[in-house]
């Protein structure tokens, strides 16, 4: 999953996001926020997210969104 694809599938999931720049996310949930980021070059690259959890959140969402990241965190961004 390339970034594009990961800002529709947390759209899906009723999770807001905003794309800062081509390599910078913020998304926003049901008691929890983070932002995803690209570090590096083409060829070099670090993806890096960071989350925080409230106390009183919706623990389907915030589990299924961790998924989401997973996958990103594994796949190419080849094609954007």
């Amino acid at each position: 999953m390339n970034f594009k694809g990961l800002k529709m599938a947390l759209g899906n999931l009723g999770v807001m996001t905003t794309q800062i720049n081509n390599y910078k996310m913020r998304f926003l949930g049901d008691g929890f926020a983070g932002e995803c980021e690209l570090l590096g070059n083409k060829r070099e690259y670090t993806k890096l997210v960071r989350m925080s959890v409230n106390s009183r959140y919706d623990h389907e969402q915030v589990v299924q969104t961790q998924k989401l990241i997973e996958e990103w965190q594994r796949g190419s961004e080849v094609n954007g």
